[in-house]
């Protein structure tokens, strides 16, 4: 069972909530308490879709777990983190990091700077 309350919440894309894949994911610091400051988006979320605030939910880890599980083993990353998610064949195969540009594993995101 996931302890939500350890996590905060995540602001994520409804076209990731309503199953399109995960594209990009980064996390900035929140000047709301109970965000944790990721933010996850899909690979159709334009500029347009992205300013507009109604296009975003709040989901709990336990919700975000059930859409994308990788999630919480980066989670730890620190802020400034920007991730693109790399598929083949619709299967995620890992994580390009976009400010360093370059793939990057788990540990790398977990340990940069």
């Amino acid at each position: 069972m996931i302890n939500n309350n350890a996590y905060g919440g995540f602001v994520v894309s409804k076209n990731v909530y309503n199953g399109v894949p995960v594209r990009y994911s980064f996390r900035e610091e929140s000047d709301i308490q109970q965000l944790n400051g990721w933010t996850i988006l899909s690979a159709i979320d334009d500029d347009e879709y992205v300013n507009n605030s109604d296009n975003f939910i709040i989901l709990s880890a336990e919700s975000v777990y059930k859409i994308a599980q990788v999630m919480l083993e980066i989670f730890d990353a620190p802020y400034g983190t920007d991730l693109c998610w790399m598929y083949e064949e619709n299967i995620h195969t890992g994580f390009y990091d976009l400010k360093n540009d370059k793939e990057v594993t788990i540990e790398e995101i977990l340990k940069s700077e």
